[in-house]
């Protein structure tokens, strides 16, 4: 999953310098309504470009860290440790829509994407310290956002609507379900080609 992450933001990267009018915007946040002992972040990735006066494509590259909530078929058997973080990565076209051309832009925007989900680390008490790997079948899903830009600087909210997806361990067995989608508050920075996409 790493070497994932790495691989696209260095290709997003090099798009953006390919080409001066694509605008690159990062966008780190947090989870809101996450199930996990631990902090739920997001961190988004986007190159964007300008297709009209009011409106925006991009391609926005997501990574959600404790946004997936976990059931069990027999919790008294099965049970994951909270303090394991889960990770869904996700590959999103987008379309923005902002009302006005102003320095204020309130704006709307969406999205159906492709979603990456971790495996995790089930333990099973039915046998003595047996701990199996838990595969959760990839998904695609529907992003939803909405918020407002000042000036290079945007603050939004975002959700991620994904189909419940089985847990599976190595054998065959279905154990539980997982609910993957997710809630988050967002402030977004424009890193690259400021200039171009405001003219």
């Amino acid at each position: 999953m790493k070497r994932k992450l790495l691989f696209c933001i260095i290709l997003l990267i090099g798009l953006t310098k390919a080409n001066a009018q694509v605008k690159l915007r990062i966008e780190p946040g947090i989870l809101l309504g996450t199930d996990s002992d631990n902090l739920g972040l997001l961190f988004n990735i986007e190159p964007k470009i300008k297709s009209s006066e009011n409106t925006i494509i991009g391609l926005r590259f997501g990574l959600s860290v404790n946004s997936q909530k976990f059931n069990f078929n027999d919790t008294a058997r099965f049970f994951i440790d909270n303090k394991n973080d889960n990770a869904v990565i996700s590959f999103t076209p987008t379309f923005d829509y902002y009302f006005t051309e102003n320095f204020n832009r309130p704006y709307i925007g969406l999205g159906l994407g492709y979603y990456i989900m971790s495996t995790i680390d089930v333990s099973d008490l039915s046998i003595t310290s047996e701990i199996q790997q838990g595969n959760i079948n990839n998904q695609l899903g529907f992003l939803l956002r909405g918020g407002l830009e000042l000036g290079n600087t945007r603050f939004g909210l975002e959700y991620n609507l994904i189909p419940s997806s089985d847990i599976e361990i190595p054998s065959d067995e279905i154990i539980g379900t997982v609910n993957n989608s997710y809630f988050g508050l967002s402030i977004g920075f424009t890193i690259a080609g400021r200039r171009n996409l405001e003219e």
